[in-house]
């Protein structure tokens, strides 16, 4: 009886821990998560200017933790992508990864009152736009 009960008990905390984790996993979005209003999240326009041009998958990485996947953009492409810092005075690089090559990364960069930041993959500058 008493093995039954410490089962039931570990398949309670197992349900319990998987329903905390799908709820902290966001949006479906890889970078923007829905539940802060929409003014937190930072805007990125990126352009795809890789010599050779190649396709590449974006991603923002923090100075600390895991970088997060904007998305992917097609040669010669742009696109823009939703970010929802966390703390908007740690330093962050955009990454462009190039499918069966070299990376990218661009400067250093802060978040402190930005809307918006541009980036062309083939340099390392950015603007960012307060």
């Amino acid at each position: 009886m008493a093995h039954a009960s410490r089962i039931r008990r570990a398949l309670t905390l197992a349900g319990a821990l998987a329903a905390a984790s799908c709820a902290s996993a966001g949006s479906g979005s890889p970078a923007a998560d829905t539940a802060q209003p929409a003014s937190d999240q930072v805007t990125f326009q990126v352009r795809n200017d890789i010599v050779p041009p190649a396709t590449i998958t974006v991603y923002i990485a923090p100075e600390t933790g895991s970088r997060r996947r904007l998305g992917t953009i097609p040669p010669n492409g742009q696109d823009t992508f939703s970010f929802l810092p966390g703390i908007r005075s740690m330093e962050f690089r955009l990454v462009a990864e190039v499918s069966g090559g070299q990376n990218s990364q661009s400067n250093p960069f802060t978040l402190e009152g930005a809307t918006r930041v541009t980036w062309g993959a083939s340099t390392q500058v950015v603007n960012v736009i307060r």
